[in-house]
């Protein structure tokens, strides 16, 4: 494999490639993402050596650019990436140390460096060995890079063993997942080599003709079944057992046919190694099972502690290791395994009834001999020999020691972002915790499992973490030490779609805390929480409510922690109640001060005052930019994402252009990317995609690449719900383009009825969002009675007081337009028709009168609608021109077409066909300029069958 993968790095360095090369070992599961980080670390180390400066400026600017602020957070997790810069290493050094990085934002790093490094001059390549003890963390990188739809110049070779169950399924898992993504990867099983080529390695090892080493390397190929590392180390015996030697008379190598095809040997390699080494003295089999257990790395220091005293001189065993091909010196004082096999074959020499005992002497040995100072680089190697040993603790005071070393590890693993290894850990010490733990040990217990309630949440083992979370919740004796674990309760209750019961836990926790919420909200407890709310805003200007002091209070921070967990739930299933949260959440933040998620409170108040109830669009902007500033003020970049979402989807848009908060959208991604807000982040990929359609009428082949990478994105981010909008939105653009894709059937193996479905059980904003679709690609197309049936079913899930997006404007003037469509059909239900689409016509000149670029196309297009069926030609006629204009000069190119399309059937129905002709010709040209390939098909027959 070695030889294999050299070859292809070769090749590599000549087409101008970064290579990443990394080996994995036992160990290295103690110290999670260790490897990987270190891997890009040492890439930057060799890009600073290898580029010119030219070069290295380019990838300077373009880091810059593309990581902007949070350079910090690069510089904290990969500190050689400071060396490409050498003339801002002061500035780094001080602002660097300050970047909060957590597993999440771990993963966006690594993707964002690995973009901008990779390119077409300079891919990258991947090496990492020996993936069968990787840990799962390093894996979900690994996955979240391979899959990245915007790294396409990376080449990832993973090597592993398949002889380790549990590992291999890791793998498994791994390249089950890149091949979900749509990434091909070539399977490779490296075996044993052929007859001839093991006669070709004799006779180059003997320096003998191939014809002289046939009949010994026919005898060798069948004894070791060609494996290399077991033919070298068989060559190795021979010779030190006299049955291959030199003969200096004939000065040539000899050997004894006879003797070696009597020679019994395994059939495995580690065997056979072990074996040799049983022949060693007792010090030296002593120094190689000692250094077994400290990995494939290790040094001369942590060694030295765990040696038995008097039991060999270390110095003597490194230079016997190094000399006979067991170890290798990296470094003053570090040394590696020269190969796994080898390591694996010095762990045999421990007989299996003895190996726990051995673990659990060396970490004691380790742990006694370590000092406060040393304890943290030492701390994994000794918990993970510790627990290996663990079943033969007897003692209760050496058990609680245990746990405690445990506690300390899932701690320091939680700190890095290791998950997976910090539950290991935490559930470990648990399990060492006496009965009487909550009454004798009760800071113990309450550490632990509130660290193993997060780790276990944040892994995505609801399963596991069901088994603990209402045992603190039960034991601990003050609320305050609850809090924490009914927080992960309430997420988890969410991530698994059980919304009421995630309302209801809340509402319960914070009346224990001292704020009572209603259970059941009427119009007359909304009306009142409306009227307290506005109370406490009376008399206080922006500047007043910025310079609010911070609040102190931790049950009140509390309070709003738990508000804000739960405020998607309640968004979701019950929009009365999410907007209480608001309104709570704002009243707090006047009346006690102001913390972080004040920011993304008073945001949501803004969504509440541009919403269908309020429409005051001037409060609501004014509120938009107070948020923002409090945000920057309290510097909660953790908030970005909600932030931006809240104001530049929801309230901007009813004072600034659509296409200015575009940017803002895929800034909040970012910002939640790299502070670990994933779900939010997604959600500004979703409100950027939506906007783009729906809209501001993006290209619809761009926009098809960008949303079909952003729903793998959200998918990578295990965010499914956000996923599942985005699919919906994806799937309409297909239909747009004429495509016979289904995104369903591509990203969910499903059917929209079933999205739609399974929204009608708990989530009534996504059966909106699937009525919107249906609905917008039913009027483009003509199907004007579907149109309505979908706007009959869509009436069904109001807004209420919560916000509308910017999607939502546009779903509400197609709700005219079918309206005056079927007004004009003159049937028993004209009125009611009549009286929706003056409806609309009322909302629309109240937007156009706050946002004219926005809204101004949309209201003169309604007017004119409404003037056909009044039979007002001339005004009529006038409104569709201005519509045209209005979408033409605020680039809506969709809304030009649409506007041109209906005034083809505004001529048609008064016989002008040649206007209608021109009209519909201009609806073809906007349609195709948009890339609505599928709607220029649907024009085109419709001239076709008119003309």
């Amino acid at each position: 494999k070695s030889s294999l993968v050299q070859s292809v790095v070769e090749y590599l360095d000549v087409a101008g490639a970064y290579m990443i090369q990394k080996k994995f070992d036992e160990i290295s599961q103690e110290r999670p993402m260790s490897v990987v980080i270190a891997a890009f670390d040492d890439l930057c180390h060799s890009m600073s050596k290898n580029n010119s400066p030219q070069e290295l400026h380019a990838i300077v600017v373009e880091l810059m650019q593309v990581f902007g602020a949070q350079l910090s957070a690069l510089v904290r997790l990969l500190p050689s990436v400071a060396m490409i810069m050498p003339n801002m290493n002061a500035q780094f050094g001080d602002y660097g140390q300050d970047a909060e990085i957590n597993m999440t934002s771990v993963y966006f790093i690594l993707q964002l460096f690995a973009r901008v490094i990779s390119s077409k001059l300079h891919p990258i390549m991947i090496f990492l060995d020996d993936l069968q003890w990787a840990d799962e963390t390093s894996l979900d990188v690994i996955r979240m890079i391979v899959t990245d739809p915007d790294i396409r110049y990376c080449l990832f070779i993973g090597v592993h063993r398949d002889n380790q169950s549990s590992s291999t399924n890791r793998v498994k898992k791994l390249l089950h997942g890149i091949q979900e993504q749509g990434v091909s990867f070539m399977a490779m099983r490296i075996g044993p080599i052929e007859k001839e080529n093991a006669n070709a390695l004799l006779s180059e090892t003997l320096c003998l003709p191939p014809r002289l080493c046939q009949s010994l390397s026919t005898i060798i190929h069948n004894k070791t079944g060609g494996i290399i590392l077991f033919v070298m180390n068989f060559l190795k015996s021979l010779n030190e057992e006299g049955l291959l030697w030199f003969d200096l008379s004939s000065r040539r190598w000899e050997f004894d046919m006879r003797g070696i095809e009597a020679k019994e040997i395994s059939d495995d390699v580690v065997e056979h190694i072990s074996d040799r080494m049983t022949r060693l003295s007792h010090g030296m089999q002593s120094g190689l099972k000692l250094s077994a257990c400290l990995g494939s790395r290790f040094d001369a220091e942590t060694l030295l502690k765990g040696i038995p005293q008097n039991d060999f001189d270390i110095d003597e065993f490194l230079r016997f290791s190094i000399e006979s091909g067991y170890l290798r010196e990296i470094s003053s004082g570090k040394f590696m395994w020269a190969h796994d096999q080898i390591q694996q074959a010095a762990y045999e020499l421990i007989p299996v009834t003895r190996r726990e005992s051995f673990h659990l002497l060396l970490g004691s040995r380790i742990f006694l001999r370590t000092t406060s100072a040393e304890m943290d680089d030492d701390l994994f190697t000794i918990v993970a020999n510790i627990n290996i040993g663990i079943r033969l603790m007897k003692s209760k005071h050496q058990k609680l020691e245990v746990a405690r070393l445990n506690l300390r590890a899932g701690e320091m693993a939680i700190a890095s972002s290791a998950f997976n290894s910090a539950a290991e850990y935490l559930v470990l010490g648990i399990a060492l915790l006496p009965d009487d733990s909550w009454v004798e040990e009760y800071d113990l217990s309450i550490r632990l499992y509130d660290g193993a309630t997060e780790a276990i949440y944040v892994t995505g083992d609801f399963d596991k973490l069901s088994t603990i979370i209402q045992t603190p919740l039960l034991h601990a004796r003050r609320l305050e030490d609850k809090l924490n674990t009914y927080n992960i309760f309430v997420r988890y209750l969410i991530a698994s779609g059980q919304l009421k019961e995630a309302i209801s836990k809340s509402i319960n926790v914070l009346a224990q805390l001292g704020e009572i919420l209603p259970e059941h909200v009427d119009n007359n407890v909304y009306a009142e929480e409306v009227e307290h709310v506005k109370q406490s805003l009376v008399n206080l200007s922006e500047d007043d409510l910025l310079n609010l002091p911070c609040m102190t209070d931790e049950r009140k921070l509390a309070c709003m922690q738990f508000m804000n967990v739960v405020f998607v739930a309640a968004y979701c299933s019950d929009p009365l109640l999410a907007s209480i949260l608001v309104f709570r959440m704002v009243r707090l933040s006047t009346g006690h001060g102001i913390c972080k998620i004040s920011a993304f409170a008073f945001a949501l108040y803004g969504t509440w005052l541009v919403s269908a109830v309020n429409s005051d669009f001037e409060s609501g902007h004014r509120m938009g930019c107070l948020a923002i500033n409090l945000m920057n003020r309290l510097e909660a970049k953790e908030f970005i994402p909600r932030v931006y979402t809240s104001v530049y989807a929801w309230i901007n848009i009813w004072k600034e252009p659509f296409q200015a908060g575009l940017g803002k959208c895929l800034e909040g991604y970012d910002a939640g990317a790299l502070s670990g807000d994933t779900e939010c982040a997604v959600y500004c990929l979703f409100q950027y995609a939506s906007c783009a359609l729906y809209n501001c009428g993006e290209n619809l082949g761009t926009l098809e690449i960008s949303v079909r990478l952003y729903t793998r994105r959200a998918i990578q981010y295990h965010q499914i719900l956000p996923a599942k909008f985005l699919v919906t939105l994806h799937d309409l653009i297909l239909r747009l383009v004429d495509s016979k894709e289904s995104s369903y059937s591509l990203f969910f193996d499903s059917q929209e009825e079933a999205l739609y479905q399974e929204g009608l059980e708990s989530d009534i904003s996504m059966c909106r969002y699937i009525l919107l679709k249906r609905k917008f690609h039913a009027f483009f197309n003509g199907d004007m009675d579907a149109a309505a049936q979908f706007l009959e079913m869509s009436s069904g899930y109001p807004t209420g007081p919560n916000g509308r997006s910017s999607h939502l404007t546009l779903g509400v003037v197609l709700d005219g337009l079918i309206a005056f469509y079927f007004a004009r059909k003159h049937q028993e239900n004209e009125i009611r028709w009549r009286n929706i689409g003056e409806d609309v016509i009322d909302l629309a000149r109240q937007w156009a009168t706050s946002s004219n670029w926005n809204f101004a196309n949309k209201l003169y297009l309604l007017e004119a609608e409404y003037f056909f069926l009044e039979n007002d030609e001339t005004r009529a006629l006038a409104k569709y021109e201005q519509s045209i204009k209005a979408a033409r000069d605020h680039r809506f190119i969709h809304e030009e077409g649409l506007a041109s399309e209906r005034a083809a059937r505004f001529h048609l129905h008064y016989g002008r066909n040649k206007e209608a002709l021109a009209c519909l010709s201009q609806t073809k040209k906007c349609y195709k300029s948009w890339g609505a390939h599928g709607l220029v098909n649907y024009i085109e027959r419709t001239i076709l069958n008119l003309f």
